[in-house]
């Protein structure tokens, strides 16, 4: 299995609470590890929309213990997040609450690499 980058995540304080930013609104994330490549590359940027509810087939933001990860949603009888990289696990789990939003646009520093999703 590769290995994962950490990046640490800091605690937001009283005075940088975000209370002017919506949770709702979209947000930014560059690729940080290959468990998507091809479909995400390393430095793409992606879009995630955290108002949209996943569907199957949709690449969604999960939230781990311990980090974010970028997984293709397959819903069936199982809820199951796919890499596309075999280096990569795929994760089984039980419902989308720690589901942060849906992908809905990639870009990186070709127009080539720039897609729209949903």
């Amino acid at each position: 299995m590769s290995e994962i980058k950490e990046i640490p995540i800091n605690a937001i304080d009283s005075l940088n609470s975000g209370e002017n930013c919506s949770a709702s609104e979209p947000f930014a994330l560059r690729i940080l590890d290959q468990s998507m490549f091809p479909e995400f590359e390393i430095d793409h940027i992606i879009i995630i929309d955290p108002s949209i509810t996943p569907k199957n087939g949709d690449y969604v933001l999960y939230e781990t213990n311990n980090s974010l990860i970028i997984r293709e949603i397959k819903i069936d009888k199982n809820i199951i997040l796919r890499a596309h990289n075999p280096n990569f696990d795929d994760i089984s789990i039980k419902d989308t609450s720690s589901v942060l939003g849906v992908i809905t646009q990639r870009s990186g520093k070709k127009r080539k690499f720039h897609k729209k999703y949903n």
